[in-house]
């Protein structure tokens, strides 16, 4: 058995967010991509942190009547909400145990955490052992497997000694090239041809960020600049798709994130050794469609990123 296909309604944000989809729509057009429904706790549902009885019903209604399976709730800490100072611990802790609690009344078996999750995973995982759900750590770039930061997580995952507490990387941390999309944002903010091509230079370097923002501020790189900069490190990560392998008793979900198809390729992440990759470790969870590239039609562009995977499917279970 290989993994699942599924999509994270944050791919139809766009849509979403102009009133062109419903909450209702979302839930039929997730029937069309593979059944599997992730969302997003702030996005896509009224009174986060908590979890009204109103939306328990009209979730639930849904999901009965197009056949869906709910995979993974996305819960935040937040711990940057206050203008005036970061949440304490403490605050964390408070903030999140009524998402934890939500994505169990919905039926929820996944809790995607955040990295900030670090000083309170362990007073979190009592809570999922009892609801019965799983965390995760989500891997986004600038955390690439291979990273000091994301070790320390899986040393905490060890003495912890729980199955409740374990990784969801997202695709976006194998990356080949920086994406045409990213490009045009850059231009639309009006930053030179000259700084935009030297930032593809360090990122195919695997220049550290730090390094990349003193040498956009050396070409005279206004703020903007350097803030593109910056959202590019954190959009495209070095890790190797062969990774995984070392850490497929921890993956809990994965995230599919992706930026383009064209002629039925992702250009700028390395899927098909991703795909591959999956399949040899025997992960067998789902895999959630998550499209952030520039409005179009993300129903059908969705459709495509999973006619991709399932090709790769096929092309490594023959």
């Amino acid at each position: 058995m290989t993994f699942r296909i599924g999509v994270t309604f944050h791919s139809f944000t766009a849509e979403y967010v102009s009133f062109v989809y419903s909450f209702e729509d979302l839930m039929e057009l997730a029937s069309c991509l593979g059944g599997g429904v992730e969302i997003v706790g702030p996005a896509h549902h009224r009174g986060f942190p908590e979890v009204t009885d109103e939306f328990e019903r009209v979730f639930k209604s849904a999901m009965e009547r197009y056949g869906l399976t709910p995979t993974c709730y996305g819960s935040y800490q937040d711990p940057f909400m206050l203008p005036e100072r970061d949440l304490t611990p403490d605050e964390m802790y408070e903030y999140t145990v009524p998402q934890l609690k939500g994505a169990a009344k919905l039926g929820f078996p996944v809790v995607r955490l955040q990295y900030y999750a670090y000083p309170i995973a362990e007073r979190l995982v009592p809570l999922a052992e009892k609801l019965g759900l799983r965390l995760g750590y989500e891997l986004h770039s600038p955390l690439m497997i291979e990273s000091p930061t994301v070790q320390k997580l899986i040393e905490q995952i060890d003495t912890l000694g729980s199955d409740r507490l374990g990784l969801i990387p997202d695709c976006g941390i194998f990356a080949r090239s920086v994406s045409d999309h990213h490009l045009a944002m850059g231009r639309q903010m009006g930053i030179p041809e000259l700084i935009l091509a030297e930032v593809e230079r360090l990122w195919k370097a695997k220049t550290p960020v730090e390094k990349a923002l003193e040498r956009i501020q050396e070409l005279g790189g206004n703020q903007a600049a350097c803030s593109w900069t910056e959202m590019v490190w954190g959009s495209f990560g070095y890790s190797e798709p062969s990774a995984l392998a070392d850490v497929k008793d921890y993956i809990v979900h994965v995230h599919g994130k992706f930026y383009s198809i064209v002629d039925g390729e992702e250009p700028d992440l390395r899927y098909e050794e991703v795909v591959k990759t999956l399949i040899d470790i025997g992960y067998a969870g789902w895999l959630s469609s998550e499209y952030e590239g520039p409005p179009t039609d993300s129903f059908e562009i969705v459709r495509q990123h999973q006619e991709m995977i399932r090709q790769y499917i096929a092309k490594f279970t023959r």
